[in-house]
């Protein structure tokens, strides 16, 4: 498999959501943009680290990921929060640092495909978690994710 066949999936991946998105609705409020963006950003970095084959399928799949427990968040609140997506676009900086770190191990270490896969989505749920923590417990508040509040 090529890294030209990598990115193809991980756009391919982002288009399933995309069109998700364009068919139920965007519960994050935060435009059609902004999901195409994340994902030419995403695929871009880890392309510019010279991943190895399919990481930066593990990477749009955490990308995704995150995208659908955003929604899930969004559709178990009584009410719309017109906020929520400002945490995750806050998060994103974990997501993409990860993504590189993890291109530039599996590269040195010239980890084969699955296991290139596997790095790219475990390190970019640990970062866009990790950021995910520090937002909710710095700058915005996350509902339950933040804590005690006082």
């Amino acid at each position: 498999m090529s890294r030209w066949t990598d990115s193809l999936i991980a756009f391919g991946i982002g288009a399933a959501l995309l069109a998700a998105m364009l068919v139920v609705s965007d519960l994050l409020y935060v435009g059609v943009w902004y999901y195409p963006v994340c994902w030419v950003a995403l695929v871009g970095l880890v392309q510019l680290a010279k991943a190895p084959p399919l990481l930066a399928t593990g990477a749009a799949s955490a990308l995704a990921l995150s995208f659908l427990l955003y929604w899930a968040w969004q559709l178990s609140l009584p009410r719309p929060d017109g906020l929520l997506g400002l945490g995750h676009l806050f998060s994103l900086s974990g997501l993409g640092s990860a993504a590189v770190a993890a291109a530039l191990i599996a590269r040195r270490k010239q980890m084969g495909p699955w296991a290139a896969f596997l790095t790219g989505l475990l390190a970019c749920c640990a970062g866009f978690a990790s950021a995910q923590w520090v937002v909710c417990r710095t700058m915005l508040y996350c509902g339950v994710l933040s804590g005690p509040l006082g």
